[in-house]
């Protein structure tokens, strides 16, 4: 459906229109662990960044935990590899990002 008027209800939507980019939110457990596995790719690729490689990889760790464990997300929880793959790229972040920030000081 088009909505060319400004004047349209919310109620004449389809309810099969796919939500706006704003209007998405997070809801299943696999999506919060695809996030942490981004974070924690995040975290080794920026390691160099004082403090962001750190920050990032304790993200994509509290990110996996929580999406492991909470009872607020829906679906199953995500597999074994796509969460050990979340922590683990997490875990790398902090010590490498860590170990450069212990190298430059």
């Amino acid at each position: 459906m088009t909505v060319t008027s400004s004047n349209f209800k919310a109620s004449e939507l389809d309810e099969n229109m796919p939500l706006k980019w704003w209007n998405r939110r997070i809801r299943t457990r696999a999506q919060v662990t695809e996030i942490a596995v981004m974070f924690g790719a995040l975290s080794i690729v920026s390691f160099w960044a004082a403090g962001l490689g750190i920050a990032a990889g304790l993200i994509a760790v509290a990110a996996a935990l929580w999406a492991d464990r909470t009872p607020d997300l829906e679906g199953e929880p995500a597999e074994r590899w796509d969460l050990a793959l979340a922590v683990g790229t997490g875990v790398i972040g902090v010590i490498v990002g860590a170990g450069f920030l212990a190298m430059v000081l």
